[in-house]
């Protein structure tokens, strides 16, 4: 059963490459340069254009790939690019603290971890590419949340209640605007047992050539490792010099 599901695979993805080579393949094109049979092949096609992958003109009813291939692998070569030039500094704020440091999206209400270096510590904060976590309960997703537009914002506290994982967490809305203005003010943004009760978190927004944020870069530590609030805001400080950096590079006026 699972030699069929990759069997199907490999067809699938031998039919979209032929469309390297040429805009426009009908399914008669199609069934001759793979050597499937034709129901195989329309199945197969019917299914991309189910996820919006093929598109058919309507007169000669000729497949093309859609702009959803070209989005997605453009979104991939902005991550990329966004974390080769993020990399140093996530070193050198590890380095300079000898926490965790990580680089972050906002993905509806929660951030999504996309690259990150280790504390030197033997103990410290579970941080995994690809980790969500609600973007109010963290330094790092309050840093993106304060410097997005009002009707953006807004429209994310309407979809996405506020939900409560420790006694520190923001549960209010009109609370959490207050928290995202101070954010704003200072540039950048600070969590202490939000979501996990251990751990404290500064993170500083991150704007792209159209002075967009489109991430955070921030510092995660056990917050036993915290002296004080003083220290939280040393780290803050330290991000913010970071996200600042790294957002010239990429072309913002900030």
């Amino acid at each position: 059963m699972k030699d069929y599901g990759i069997k199907v695979l490999d067809k699938a993805f031998n039919l979209l490459s032929y469309f390297y080579e040429k805009e426009e393949l009908s399914l008669k094109e199609l069934v001759e340069l793979s050597g499937m049979n034709r129901s195989t092949v329309y199945r197969i096609m019917q299914a991309f254009q189910k996820w919006g992958f093929v598109l058919q003109h309507p007169e000669n009813k000729k497949y093309r790939l859609s702009l959803k291939i070209v989005e997605m692998a453009g979104n991939v070569l902005r991550k990329m690019n966004l974390i080769n030039i993020c990399r140093p500094y996530l070193l050198e704020l590890r380095d300079r603290t000898g926490e965790s440091s990580f680089l972050s999206i906002l993905r509806e209400m929660n951030i999504l971890i996309i690259d990150w270096e280790p504390s030197y510590y033997d103990v410290h904060i579970n941080v995994t590419v690809g980790k969500a976590v609600p973007a109010y309960c963290s330094g790092a997703g309050k840093a993106i949340l304060a410097f997005l537009a009002e009707k953006d914002l807004e429209e994310l506290l309407s979809k996405h209640p506020l939900k409560r994982y420790t006694e520190n967490t923001i549960t209010d809305k009109e609370r959490l605007l207050k928290v995202l203005e101070e954010t704003r003010t200072r540039g950048y943004g600070l969590s202490s047992g939000e979501y996990d009760r251990d751990i404290v978190v500064a993170g500083a927004p991150i704007f792209n050539i159209h002075n967009r944020v489109i991430a955070s870069c921030a510092i995660g530590a056990l917050k036993s490792r915290v002296r004080d609030e003083k220290q939280m805001h040393e780290y803050g400080k330290l991000v913010k010099e970071a996200a600042s950096e790294i957002s010239k590079q990429l072309g913002a006026q900030h």
